[in-house]
């Protein structure tokens, strides 16, 4: 996307003809649709500025409508330069509903945005019902203060060398999105934010089970959606009231360890039973999730998909016999890694409970759009992008011996290293890593209908292309897959990077 001059942009034309006319200017990838009370609104404040005796440089440089990419997050006018300084304004149509301290919120949520590009911040909300002159607000350190069109001027001329294009490469995906694991300090010191979508679920949420009248949610959604982050968000919320149990299902990695130590009124226990021969479930034995859950009042699940029937019928018999005051369940379906845990389908064991409701999350925002294209392209050919793949490389090992040099290259360029293996995969449930190297090898082939697939061993209950996906999905930057002894794959992934093969 590119800026525009905003003098040019309010010039009178056929309302049918705006959008259009805006994409030629902004350069965007879809037309825009426009809100004529928007466009009078930004045309009020150039016409101040001129009445000011503006410069030409005030005019130029703006982003109109500028969405932050994964994260939907929409700006009105902006203005940024290399200097660090940017100046946001916001327009609003006066109504009942517009209260000051919306704006107020709205202005300080999105200096959070705005930090990640600069600074030094100003944020203004221009109000006006769109025929008549508006007023105009600025947030300072004291709160919302009305100001005139001098400050904005003032401000505008602090910005020095301003950004004309390709803003949107600014914002990458992991400085909103965070592991609870990966990054726990950022996690309890709150600095992170979620989706308006993911906003909108959580208030759902809290709010049933603040007034019981909805006490059994689940919340699904792809890797890359935020599950986990909501689930700890609404976790922190929930223990200022209530004592809380999250339960892992995976292995706890140092990441749960310390953030374990940082929350209180949370405990996170990792599902699963002591493993001990000659004692099951229906003996002694209780695995430390069901004894988590007679001092808990809410219990959050995470990767509920791996859920063992005998931990899920313990939380269910507590929730219906009122030990627990509400369950919350987190899943993805597609991060299954065993057959048994296929065949169990935890999720739809879930929609047949009395009560139950079902939420999704269906936004990719750790991943980049360029490793979200790559893994639908790995899991499936035929999912093909056309995009460039810069950061993603597929090598060649020709024996185990070349595969393990490769590997060792890669980690030392910073890549994170995850080994194939039911244990490995679930050693990095709820991680993220900026960089990535993953391996296949001869267990893999891609089917005639262009998916990948698995050559099964009746004697495994791994899911080999699950176990992979798992692995792939924990990056957030850069891919490298190393392809051993296993041709055919390998040629088709080369293919796949290089778009004109």
């Amino acid at each position: 996307m590119r800026a525009v001059n905003i003098y040019a942009l309010t010039r009178d034309l056929p309302e049918e003809a705006k959008p259009l006319f805006e994409k030629a200017l902004s350069h965007r990838d879809g037309r825009l649709r426009i809100k004529e009370q928007e466009f009078e609104q930004i045309a009020q404040i150039v016409q101040e500025l001129l009445r000011l005796g503006a410069s030409q440089e005030s005019f130029e440089d703006w982003y109109y409508s500028f969405t932050i990419p994964h994260v939907s997050r929409e700006f009105d006018l902006l203005k940024a330069g290399e200097n660090g300084c940017v100046v946001n304004v916001e327009l609003k149509s006066a109504s009942p509903s517009v209260t000051l301290a919306r704006i107020r919120k709205q202005l300080e949520r999105n200096q959070y945005y705005l930090s990640l590009i600069g600074s030094k911040i100003y944020s203004f909300t221009y109000l006006s019902d769109g025929k008549s002159k508006g007023r105009l607000y600025t947030l300072t350190g004291e709160g919302l203060k009305t100001c005139s069109f001098r400050e904005l001027l003032r401000r505008l001329a602090q910005i020095r060398r301003p950004l004309r294009e390709n803003l949107e490469e600014r914002f990458r995906p992991g400085d909103f999105l965070i592991s609870p694991f990966s990054e726990p300090e950022r996690f309890c010191k709150g600095q992170y934010f979620l989706t308006e979508h993911q906003q909108q679920m959580r208030e759902r949420i809290l709010t049933g089970i603040r007034r019981s009248t909805s006490t059994l949610f689940g919340v699904t959604g792809e890797a890359g959606t935020g599950k986990t982050l909501l689930l700890y968000d609404i976790a922190k919320e929930l223990s200022k009231d209530y004592k809380i149990c999250v339960i892992h299902c995976g292995n706890l990695s140092a990441g749960h360890e310390k953030l374990k130590s940082m929350l209180k009124g949370i405990e996170v226990v990792e599902a699963g039973f002591p493993k001990e021969p000659g004692r099951d479930f229906e003996g002694e034995v209780k695995s430390s999730a069901v004894n988590a859950l007679e001092r808990c009042d809410v219990v959050c699940v995470d990767e509920s998909q791996r859920l063992s029937e005998e931990e899920f019928a313990e939380v269910l018999a507590a929730y219906a016999g009122g030990k627990i005051k509400a369950c919350l369940f987190v899943y993805d379906v597609k991060q299954v890694l065993s057959r048994s845990e296929r065949e169990r389908n935890m999720p739809e064991q879930l929609r047949r409970v009395t009560g139950f409701q079902e939420l999704r999350l269906a936004k990719n925002i750790r991943t980049s759009k360029e490793i979200y294209a790559f893994i639908n392209a790995l899991l499936d050919l035929k999912k093909r992008s056309g995009l460039p793949f810069p950061n993603i490389d597929v090598l060649w090992a020709g024996d185990e011996k070349e595969e393990e040099k490769l590997i060792r290259f890669y980690q030392k360029r910073g890549y994170h290293y995850i080994p194939s293996g039911y244990e490995n995969s679930h050693d990095v449930i709820g991680l993220e890593f900026d960089a990535v190297v993953v391996t296949m090898d001869e267990r893999f082939h891609y089917a005639q209908d262009g998916k990948l697939s698995e050559r099964e061993n009746e004697e495994e209950d791994c899911l080999y292309v699950q176990l992979l996906y798992q692995n792939v999905s924990r990056t957030k930057d850069k891919l490298c897959v190393i392809v051993k002894e296993n041709a055919d794959v390998c040629r088709e992934l080369v293919a796949v990077v290089c778009r004109n093969a």
